[in-house]
């Protein structure tokens, strides 16, 4: 089995919205990492009277690293980045770290992708007592094959995406989707 098996993805915070800083770092150190981002107004610097989109951190403090699982790796780069950084645990009294299995990461990174208008991050806490239907997107187009959650929030129907501390929420119509059996849940393309 090679290394590139055996890459895993893991979340990682940080504070005082370093997340770029600490990309930049890791990027420099070859190590791959994902940050979602989203488009953010900002005052034109050429036309006071114009407003130009920025990509800016769609969820501070949070990053995704992607490296081989090693408990002391995790800690020695926690040690000797230039900027505060923590692994997610697993569990709050456990020594291991969080680790998010690739097909997974991989659909939400799609759900994350910024030139998807009208997508929103929120704490799961939020959507801990809601009815839930599990889905996936078969209308053809940029969500076409996203699996999530589809449910109402905030008067409107999302397929919300769920990933370590975060929650995508992804404007979508039902008719867009199909309801998941649970034995169809693990065909997904």
């Amino acid at each position: 089995m090679g290394e590139k098996e055996n890459l895993v993805w893991m979340p990682l915070q940080t504070h005082y919205h370093r997340e770029l800083q600490i990309a930049r770092y890791l990027r420099e150190q070859q190590i791959a990492c994902y940050i979602p981002m989203t488009y953010k107004l900002q005052d034109s610097k050429i036309d006071s009277y114009r407003c130009e989109p920025i990509l800016v951190p769609a969820i501070h403090n949070l990053l995704f690293v992607r490296h081989t699982y090693d408990k002391e790796w995790c800690k020695s780069l926690m040690k000797i980045a230039p900027y505060p950084l923590y692994f997610m645990k697993r569990e709050r009294g456990s020594d291991d770290y969080c680790i998010v299995p690739e097909k997974e990461m991989q659909n939400f990174i799609r759900a994350t992708d910024p030139t998807i208008q009208g997508t929103r991050f929120i704490d799961p806490q939020k959507l801990k007592d809601k009815k839930v239907t599990e889905v996936r997107v078969v209308k053809e187009g940029p969500l076409y094959g996203i699996t999530g959650k589809f449910l109402r929030y905030g008067g409107r129907h999302y397929i919300a995406i769920e990933v370590s501390g975060s929650t995508a929420l992804l404007k979508v119509s039902y008719t867009w989707c199909e309801e998941l059996l649970p034995e169809n849940t693990t065909d997904i393309e």
